[in-house]
């Protein structure tokens, strides 16, 4: 019986892990960029709230 060949479920290339480094580094790139993007949106959108409360 052949080995099975291991590769990467994202990009396809011969991996040991299911996910290589480069595809795994990516991803958490991507995660942390998304992350950080939400948490300014909600500092900017709680600094609007306090501007909004202080013209009452």
């Amino acid at each position: 019986m052949p080995e099975k060949k291991r590769v990467c479920m994202i990009c396809g290339k011969p991996s040991d892990a299911s996910i290589c480094d480069p595809c795994k580094a990516q991803i958490q790139g991507e995660a942390i960029e998304k992350k950080q993007k939400v948490e300014r949106e909600v500092k900017i959108a709680q600094e609007l709230e306090k501007e909004k409360k202080k013209k009452t």
